[in-house]
């Protein structure tokens, strides 16, 4: 299905309010050496901050990484955020029920390839720090791959007959751009591999579970799960590598007009 003809706020609306927790559940099994991506996304929060919002905190992971900080969780969808830790709110990225500087720290675990229009999104990120305080985002990525990781993705691409979408297309390459727009300074942008790996039918669906595939059929994601599933069983572990992009920035002036 074409990006321009799905109703995004309904596709997601529906995908996590049927299954709450699903990408949470994906990347919390995600490793690289002995850390998550939500792990490696707190790592770059200062020990000294002390007032964290989490923004499209789903069921509230990086609050639990964050354990003992003053962390208030935001998202737009109830299914979601019923089952985030400590102090949340549900609203719109787009208007956030804060005061201006309210926060040392934003951070958004995969939301910036789903929240839209990110350019609105991110002004109001910066809105609600404090000069000085830092975004914190992971985002999906096409690198780093291993040798076989690319054979891996394009078989499952080929038993689903669609690829994993988001609102914003695939990884977003202007990322830098926008948020010096929205008042930022860049101060680094890192790539990582993690490895979700396969062991079991009911790990295979996790995975294809938790993939935006608007207008793929049942059946086509059921095949896509068994045929994980023999690999893992047939190989006492099937790796699918998941490529993700850690970027974080500085809020230091007002928004560009």
């Amino acid at each position: 299905m074409p990006e321009n003809d799905i109703d995004w706020p309904g596709y997601l609306r529906e995908f996590h309010t049927a299954a709450p927790g699903s990408t949470e559940a994906l990347l919390s099994r995600a490793v690289a050496g002995d850390h998550t991506p939500y792990r490696w996304l707190v790592r770059a929060v200062s020990g000294e901050a002390r007032r964290v919002l989490d923004l499209a905190c789903g069921n509230g992971p990086v609050a639990r990484e964050l354990y003992g900080r003053w962390v208030v969780g935001v998202d737009n969808n109830a299914a979601q955020l019923a089952g985030a830790p400590g102090p949340k709110v549900q609203a719109d990225a787009l208007h956030l029920p804060f005061a201006n500087e309210a926060f040392d720290v934003v951070t958004c675990s995969m939301g910036l390839a789903v929240l839209q229009p990110l350019p609105e999104v991110l002004a109001e990120a910066a809105r609600v720090l404090r000069r000085g305080g830092v975004l914190a985002a992971t985002v999906p990525a096409v690198r780093p791959l291993r040798r076989g990781d690319l054979r891996t993705l394009t078989s499952l691409t080929t038993r689903l007959r669609s690829t994993p979408q988001f609102p914003g297309g695939g990884e977003i390459k202007d990322l830098k751009d926008q948020l010096r727009g929205a008042g930022f300074d860049v101060m680094e942008s890192q790539r990582e591999r993690y490895a979700y790996t396969v062991r079991s039918l009911d790990d295979a669906r996790r995975l294809v579970g938790a993939l935006y595939l608007p207008g793929t059929s049942d059946a086509r994601r059921e095949a896509a799960a068994v045929w994980l599933a023999k690999n893992g069983e047939t190989k006492d572990g099937f790796e699918v590598a998941i490529p993700v992009r850690r970027i974080t920035a500085m809020r230091t002036k007002v928004a560009l007009a």
